[in-house]
């Protein structure tokens, strides 16, 4: 980012100081080893545990769990500035700290705050959340996982797909319906569970397209029995507290995209004006320099949306309508970057040694992940119609 670009004004002098020294990090210690890790399947506890040494991972949260007590902002800054290296990478770490430790910080228990959240943010433990099953994401609310109360205990049949971090999780916040009907988001309960709890498992990580680095699995709950101090927050109200998340996320999925963005746009100018053809650089070219301007332009926009988005979400505003056109409009912004750095780098862009590959196959990902093009669409018009006194 440029001093220029109307992003920079919306950082405080503290924040540009934290992104300087998140991004040489993240060249430090993360681009090096992004082709083992997407090999491999998944980050190595080394580099998470130093995450959390550096204070990166805790940014945003108290000091008294071994957080930063910086704004949501560095938060922002962090997860923009890995997926600008590996947004598998990025992938992992939203979901433990920009999801789990969220939740954690504000409905966890002391106890549950302790045993969960602190070793979270010290890079010592990773978490997923089990929400999407095999019969379809977007309609969260008409889940077949259930859990039923058995004197102090409650017992949870059910099955999750597409679980980020199963692998590698040390605790999972599972949703389940413990009453009410499909639909309705009153009678859901979420439950922390322990990896090592009998009657959870884990299945093989799945051979993905996107996110290589990030992995992912199907989780199973056979009468997995679990003690009334680990339902999380109230009974009952869980869906509420998947629902009122759903704006963060997707602010979330624009700081992703955006970094995505970015490292194509980094791409493309360096090779282009590297590259020589017939004698001329091929920046040189209109049209290249008409697949730059376009790589930018998406930058830009997608960057101060999801500034000002954070700094709508700091001041505990709702953005409903804003995040999904954000989450929209940074995917296919971050899809098309990806698209023309490709073709770009011509022959080189299909080479797996280069990033283009990578970054193509991973922008890819966020038109579909945390609620489709589609699923953004319709919210869209949903809330647009309501302003104006439309909805029916």
């Amino acid at each position: 980012m440029t001093s220029d670009s109307a992003a920079y004004s919306l950082l405080t002098e503290e924040e540009r100081e934290f992104q300087r020294v998140v991004r040489q990090f993240m060249e430090r210690e993360v681009r090096p080893i992004v082709a083992d890790m997407e090999r491999a399947g998944r980050p190595p506890q080394e580099l998470l545990k130093k995450m959390g040494e550096q204070g990166i991972l805790g940014c945003f949260a108290p000091e008294e769990y071994g957080g930063g007590g910086g704004s949501l902002m560095t938060r922002a800054i962090v997860a923009e500035e890995t997926a600008r290296v590996d947004a598998g990478l990025d992938a992992t770490l939203f979901v433990s700290i920009s999801l789990i430790s969220r939740h954690l910080l504000k409905r966890g228990t002391e106890e549950q705050k302790q045993r969960y959240l602190v070793p979270l943010l010290a890079g010592e433990a990773s978490a997923s959340i089990c929400l999407t099953e095999p019969h379809g994401g977007s309609d969260a609310l008409s889940p077949k996982t259930r859990a039923v109360k058995d004197g102090d205990h409650w017992v949870i049949n059910g099955s999750k797909t597409f679980i980020t971090n199963a692998p590698i999780s040390d605790v999972f916040m599972v949703f389940a319906r413990t009453s009410g009907e499909n639909r309705r988001a009153k009678g859901g309960t979420a439950f922390l569970v322990d990896r090592d709890t009998p009657g959870l498992t884990i299945g093989q990580p799945f051979d993905k397209l996107s996110l290589r680095s990030s992995p992912t699995a199907e989780v199973f709950l056979d009468n997995v029995r679990v003690p009334e101090s680990q339902v999380f927050g109230e009974e009952g109200q869980g869906f509420y507290y998947m629902l009122e998340g759903l704006d963060y996320e997707r602010v979330f999925e624009g700081a992703s995209n955006t970094g995505i963005a970015q490292a194509c746009l980094d791409l493309a100018v360096d090779y282009a004006t590297d590259r020589q053809v017939f004698g001329e650089h091929l920046a040189s070219y209109q049209m290249i320099q008409d697949k730059i301007a376009r790589i930018a332009t998406g930058v830009e926009m997608s960057r101060v949306m999801f500034y000002h988005l954070i700094r709508t979400l700091e001041r505990g505003e709702d953005c409903t309508r804003a995040a999904s056109v954000l989450k929209l409009y940074s995917s296919e912004a971050a899809v098309e970057a990806s698209r023309e750095a490709v073709q770009i780098l011509g022959g080189y862009g299909l080479m797996e040694e280069y990033p283009a590959a990578r970054l193509y196959r991973d922008a890819k990902h966020h038109e579909i992940g945390a609620g489709t093009s589609e699923i953004m669409k319709i919210i869209i018009a949903r809330e647009t119609l309501k302003a104006a006194g439309k909805a029916k």
